[in-house]
């Protein structure tokens, strides 16, 4: 499992080395990084908790959910909205699930 068609990160996201704002598309993305094999080790690196958690649940895709999950540390994950996507359901239920689980779930942006 991969991100597929989800650019969700390449909106939603700072991105220092290339002075792009959040929540704005970044001029490499063109349904996918066009500069993939030279891009720098803050876009190379991340991983969203959807890649992380290998579970094949679509709904989930941040480009399906209109959110994008990190977990951040051990009993936190971060939920960032993206910019022109709606919330759907299966992502507050998702927020829901994190904790009741004990996770604390903190929202970066508005919901």
């Amino acid at each position: 499992m991969g991100c597929g068609e989800c650019t969700a990160c390449c909106t939603a996201f700072y991105v220092k080395w290339l002075d792009k704002p959040a929540q704005t598309p970044c001029i490499h993305c063109n349904g996918g990084c066009d500069i993939h094999d030279s891009k720098d080790f803050e876009c190379d690196n991340f991983e969203c908790a959807y890649i992380q958690s290998g579970v094949d649940n679509e709904q989930l895709r941040p480009d399906k959910c209109g959110v994008i999950f990190e977990k951040i540390a051990d009993d936190t994950f971060l939920a960032t909205p993206v910019k022109g996507l709606e919330i759907t359901e299966a992502a507050r239920n998702q927020m829901a699930s994190f904790t009741s689980q004990g996770f604390k779930v903190m929202i970066n942006g508005n919901l």
